[in-house]
């Protein structure tokens, strides 16, 4: 870590700074960032964490991070996303970095295209419009027209944006593991997993290449739904750099709410909506795992158009089947199928007390037993398994936590529209279509010869499998786990009881040797070492020796 210091030393520098002023001084002091702050700022600043009470913690935390840069206005979009782990009102503040990024400019976005393109805007566009769209922390978009008279959005990716993130992503992977160290709530956040899962997400953000790849995918799934629009990708003139896509006309989310435009209809705009979500994770199985308002268009027509593919989700059929039941446990009060259906999502500890977890699962089955689904929220069911799951330290996979925090964003969205819709109701026929899936006999019959392919599979394999683990044992490599849960109890009971044999045969040794020197001096014969107070210094010594043989059994607890 200390290489990683003198290495970013003043990118170290410049987040202390910010934090002391934005209120998180404190922070700096107790995870012993304090030497990295200029003298003068050590003197004045305040670190008691009482300070800029004039504006709320999310205002401290979003004006944070958009002065930190890039990294961290996405990694305050990802924490917007979190409703499962931060208080709504500090969730809302994060919310605003969306489209408060000051755009690069023009000059420098023309230099990007010249390189990735090896010509010039001029040559490269028939139009190519200097004012920026819309500008976010990695990209921004600008209107063009191609030379054959398409009109496309052009997403050109920040300058150095790359290295910058790199140091960013290094930096917070040390700044996660003292905060951890130091805070509670930090670890109860998993702060460190955090980091990890916004590492990945971000350096695939980075990458347009795959952006147009699912963008394509998407655009081919819904290309005979009147009712979706999914830009299509124009592949000549994208690169790992640059993305250029169709042009789509539309409204805005917020202007739905403030403006009302003519033709536009609320209601059916959010069961489109929420339809469309659904196809894309119940049916397609790759679905946009950042539906925010900047991510969403709607057409006059009441189209839905959805933009920004960087941040993906994917459900395979056994997974969405597995999201189907836990719905389906859930309403139909079934808790050993929600038992099997998280066993079989999540990872399970190996400590994880099962009477304990199915008595929490009765608990939440009771919540909505026989609720009917118009007054079931999607957003507070997923909020509800996550706290249990968090409980027993069971671990979710990120496509299913993705889906969530869609989900979520999703019913916050529909909700300031038309709070009679429903998102479960909407789901509804989807887990019909999956159970009929589940049982069609064509369907069973692939997995059977899937299931029976696997069994011939494995027992080619067995032979070669055996010959190597038999190998193993011979050559002394093998390595043998035994987990006895009672173990080191009943270690520390025998270590307990030697302890104590120890310590009476000191106390008969001491007693021995005390006696033989009290002896000696008594009835042995006078010589040159009379007038040494030989029995003095031999309880001394012994004395001093039996203490420190007694401080160690005691310092061990084991008594």
């Amino acid at each position: 870590m200390i290489g990683k210091h003198i290495r970013h030393i003043k990118r170290y520098q410049e987040i202390v700074s910010v934090l002391v002023k934005y209120g998180f001084g404190y922070i700096v002091k107790d995870v012993g960032l304090f030497h990295l702050l200029s003298l003068p700022k050590q003197i004045v600043s305040d670190f008691s964490g009482n300070g800029n009470d004039q504006k709320s913690l999310g205002q401290r935390i979003r004006l944070m991070l958009e002065e930190l840069g890039p990294t961290f206005i996405k990694l305050g979009q990802l924490l917007s996303l979190r409703t499962d782990i931060l208080p709504g009102q500090i969730a809302e503040a994060m919310r605003d970095l969306q489209d408060r990024v000051t755009p690069v400019d023009p000059q420098t976005i023309k230099t990007i295209i010249s390189q990735e393109f090896g010509s010039s805007v001029e040559d490269v566009f028939a139009q190519f419009d200097e004012t920026c769209m819309a500008a976010a922390s990695i990209a921004q978009a600008h209107h063009a027209i191609l030379k054959t008279g398409e009109e496309v959005a052009v997403k050109i990716r920040r300058p150095d944006i790359e290295a910058v993130i790199e140091n960013d992503i290094e930096i917070l992977w040390d700044l996660a593991s003292l905060v951890e160290k130091r805070y509670e709530w930090a670890r109860t956040y998993q702060i460190i997993d955090l980091v990890e899962e916004f590492s990945l997400a971000i350096r695939k953000e980075l990458d347009y290449i795959m952006e147009a790849r699912t963008t394509e995918k998407l655009h081919d799934f819904f290309s005979k739904d009147d009712h979706v629009i999914i830009p299509k990708v124009y592949h000549d003139f994208s690169t790992k750099k640059v993305l250029t896509l169709d042009y789509v006309h539309g409204y805005k989310y917020g202007e739905l709410i403030t403006d009302h435009p003519k033709g536009i209809d609320n209601k059916l705009i959010c069961e489109r909506l929420v339809r469309s979500f659904l196809d894309q994770a119940l049916i397609c199985g790759i679905f946009h795992g950042d539906p925010h308002p900047g991510n969403l268009f709607f057409s006059p027509e009441n189209k839905i158009v959805y933009i920004d593919f960087g941040q993906v989700g994917y459900l395979n059929e056994s997974m969405k089947r597995d999201f189907g039941d836990l719905i389906i446990g859930l309403m139909k009060g079934n808790t050993e199928l929600l038992y099997r259906t998280i066993s079989a999502m999540a990872v399970i500890p190996d400590d994880l007390n099962e009477r304990q977890f199915k008595a929490d699962l009765d608990v939440l089955r009771e919540k909505y037993y026989r609720l009917p689904f118009k007054d079931v929220h999607i957003g507070k069911v997923i909020r509800d398994v996550f706290d249990v799951t968090k409980k027993h330290h069971i671990g979710i996979p990120k496509n299913y936590t993705l889906l969530g925090k869609a989900l979520i964003t999703l019913e916050g969205l529909i909700t300031k529209l038309d709070d009679d819709i429903n998102i479960l109701e909407l789901a509804e026929p989807y887990g019909h279509r999956l159970i009929i899936r589940r049982l069609d006999p064509s369907e069973l019959s692939k997995k059977i010869l899937m299931n029976g392919y696997d069994v011939v599979e494995n027992s080619m394999r067995l032979p070669s499998l055996l010959r190597k683990t038999l190998t193993h044992l011979y050559k002394g490599k093998t390595r043998v786990e035994m987990k006895l849960p009672q173990l080191e109890f009943l270690l520390a009971k025998v270590d307990r009881a030697a302890n104590r044999i120890s310590f009476s045969i000191m106390l008969l040794s001491f007693s021995i040797i005390l006696a033989c020197i009290i002896l000696g001096e008594t009835f042995g014969s006078r010589s040159l070492l009379s007038n040494v107070p030989i029995l003095g210094i031999a309880v001394t010594v012994v004395l001093f020796m039996f203490m420190i043989v007694l401080l160690s059994i005691f310092r061990s607890g084991r008594f």
